[in-house]
């Protein structure tokens, strides 16, 4: 995925340093300047080949719901879409993600649904 250089102030960048590298995957490379002139570029850092078997099994292991996109891309480094791509060329599905809610968020969920019972009582 190429992306065109982005331009920031020496000021803004130490401002913003933790967006500016969290940016930096998704939005690529930074020119930093200072005065108006280039003083240099913040970018990503390159990517390290992945073991092609490594990433099959976990791959396999994601499919399986086992770990988490998170985990792959801490070990790897790599993409969804390359991730995706392993997927695809094992015939492997995405797997089924079923939310976790806390007794708290059940506890909510009840209130709505009691007021809108109330509510529903009330105009009949």
């Amino acid at each position: 995925m190429h992306h065109s250089l982005r331009s920031i102030t020496s000021s803004e960048a130490k401002s913003n340093l933790g967006e500016l590298l969290a940016s930096l995957g998704s939005q690529g490379a930074v020119e930093i300047t200072r005065n108006g002139k280039p003083v240099g570029i913040l970018s990503p850092p390159f990517a390290q080949p992945v073991d092609a078997g490594r990433l099959a099994s976990l791959a396999l292991a994601y499919s399986k719901g086992l770990i988490t996109w998170n985990q792959v891309s801490e070990e790897t480094g790599i993409g969804f879409g390359d991730l995706l791509v392993a997927l695809g060329s094992q015939n492997l599905q995405l797997p089924k993600v079923v939310a976790k809610r806390t007794p708290t968020q059940d506890g909510f969920y009840r209130q709505i649904l009691d007021a809108a019972k109330a509510s529903q009582g009330l105009g009949q």
